[in-house]
């Protein structure tokens, strides 16, 4: 009996031990890499109040980068991220623990009236999603430090690169997606909801 009693417990110790380091494994292959530490940036809110990436710190964001007159992939983005915020309000993360950002690359026309008509159509919850404004050059500066390269045309419209991008609760980048058809909406709210829990 002792030995039927032994043998019971070395398997219950194995089967701990292999599901230890099954779940470890597990843990770091699905563990998503740090590819930076975001440095702080400051920016406008729409009401022309001081923005400072840091303000955010402790929550999970994500961060696009858009002018309103595009006509390519800042609408589809932008409507991908209201779809985000519906799924997070419905597991009780919005603005609690995950936040979303929307920066212009056009000041000159995304004025703040103009801005906030485009949140508003895209019914944007400003109490967790933050539409950003600033100087030009202070933007292109700011889309520099994610690695969004811009160009202003002639016609006054941005070539840009088309990324928007995870930042967890410490300002470590985790993540890089593509934008509009690009996003893989699922695979989007998983990793916020995972940085949330980190």
């Amino acid at each position: 009996m002792r030995k039927y009693w032994l043998a019971i417990l070395a398997s219950v110790i194995g089967l701990a031990v292999i599901g230890y380091f099954g779940y470890s494994y597990y843990e770091q292959k699905h563990r998503l890499p740090v590819y930076k530490t975001m440095p702080d940036f400051a920016l406008e809110n729409l009401d022309g109040s001081p923005f400072h990436f840091s303000d955010t710190d402790g929550k999970v964001r994500l961060v696009a980068f858009i002018f309103t007159n595009c006509i390519d992939v800042c609408p589809p983005t932008t409507l991908n991220m209201a779809k985000i915020q519906k799924e997070l309000k419905a597991e009780g993360l919005f603005g609690k623990d995950v936040q979303l950002m929307t920066v212009t690359f056009d000041p000159e026309r995304d004025t703040p009236a103009v801005l906030q008509k485009y949140a508003d159509s895209f019914g944007a919850d400003q109490t967790g999603w933050h539409f950003l404004r600033g100087e030009e050059a202070t933007v292109a500066q700011v889309a520099q430090s994610f690695g969004v390269g811009v160009l202003k045309q002639p016609d006054g419209t941005f070539v840009h690169t088309m990324k928007i991008f995870l930042i967890d609760k410490e300002k470590k980048m985790r993540a890089i997606y593509g934008m509009a058809a690009e996003m893989d909406m699922d695979k989007i709210i998983g990793d916020m909801k995972r940085l949330a829990d980190e």
